[in-house]
């Protein structure tokens, strides 16, 4: 059976994903099909995905509100376990708001269920309301989750999955409604917060290559950073997770991904040229990277000690700020 790549979109982000489907044929290799689930988008501008071959998914919206700010095509993503997916042997599901760097076919080696770990290693509690954020009903719904869950574990991020469809089922879909409908009162993240309760467990581990984070990729600050700039030679999918986006003009990436998205109209047609690295090129960049990144990390291990010195010794805070300033 074949493979798909999917997105999800309502209409103020439709335009973007014409670059990651552009992205995924001429840099990613992408061997399989395409997908898009959309809602309340005018048919017309649909045209451009169906001239191409990409399979429109419409279904009926799991939540007809916003949850916590998030819109309701959030929850799209639920569709994903689906008994209607198995036509497909794998699912290979993706944010907008990134760029493919080289080849992606070998997310569907893949088996069962794979996404990233959350950012910064942050956990499942992290993905809830703040505590100062919860009402008295929000803490009753948060004490069962405790009940149920342990919180502490790490979480995985939604960016980036894949999913083995012979999984899918009409139970593990009604799973992931009961969730949304039990705890959509406490869910800060709310469609991560979900599939880290679907899939409680029961996830692997994708290298970071296929889920990179760029946070916060203002130019002025990836200029002074080279192993920021490495990303763009190491990374295969590369995953703008703060509020600076790639399509924002003070992006370090904006130029490349105006590019790509100048170039969408070509897609399917181009000719697919994206780098195949070998397992051990990808190891290397991995190490090579981390290398580059070690004055960052002491940099950060300092700012904690003087916070803590600060606090605790003023005078030998002041002191230790002259003699690092010098």
């Amino acid at each position: 059976m074949a493979n798909i790549l999917v997105l999800v979109s309502d209409d103020w982000y439709l335009e973007y994903t014409k670059q990651v489907f552009y992205s995924a044929h001429r840099y990613g290799n992408w061997q399989g099909e395409y997908g898009l689930f959309v809602h309340n988008i005018p048919e017309e501008k649909l045209k451009w995905f169906r001239d191409r071959g990409i399979h429109i998914f419409n279904p009926e919206p799991l939540i007809h509100r916003d949850v916590n700010g998030w819109p309701p095509i959030v929850f799209h993503k639920c569709y994903l376990v689906h008994p209607m997916m198995k036509r497909w042997d794998k699912v290979v599901y993706m944010d907008t708001d990134v760029i493919i760097m080289r080849d992606i076919n070998k997310l569907a080696n893949f088996s069962g269920f794979a996404a990233r770990k959350e950012n910064g290693n942050l956990d499942i509690r992290g993905q809830l309301l703040l505590d100062e954020d919860l009402d008295e009903k929000g803490n009753a719904v948060l004490h069962q989750l405790k009940k149920n869950y342990k919180l502490s574990k790490v979480a995985l991020n939604v960016g980036v999955m894949v999913f083995e469809t012979k999984h899918n089922s009409t139970e593990r879909f009604n799973h992931a409604k009961d969730i949304l409908y039990r705890y959509e009162s406490v869910l800060r993240f709310p469609e991560q917060a979900l599939f880290n309760f679907l899939f409680y467990k029961e996830w692997k581990a994708l290298p970071p290559v296929y889920n990179d984070y760029t946070f916060y990729f203002f130019t002025r600050d990836v200029e002074k950073a080279p192993h920021l700039q490495r990303k763009k030679r190491q990374s295969k999918i590369l995953h703008f997770i703060g509020l600076n986006k790639p399509w924002h003009t003070d992006n370090y990436f904006h130029d490349l991904w105006t590019e790509r998205q100048n170039n969408a109209d070509e897609f399917p047609k181009c000719a697919q040229i994206g780098e195949n690295p070998s397992r051990w090129t990808d190891i290397w960049r991995m190490i090579d990277r981390g290398l580059r990144m070690i004055p960052l990390y002491l940099g950060h291990v300092s700012w904690l000690a003087g916070q803590q010195l600060q606090r605790f010794w003023p005078a030998g805070y002041q002191f230790y700020k002259r003699i690092s300033t010098k």
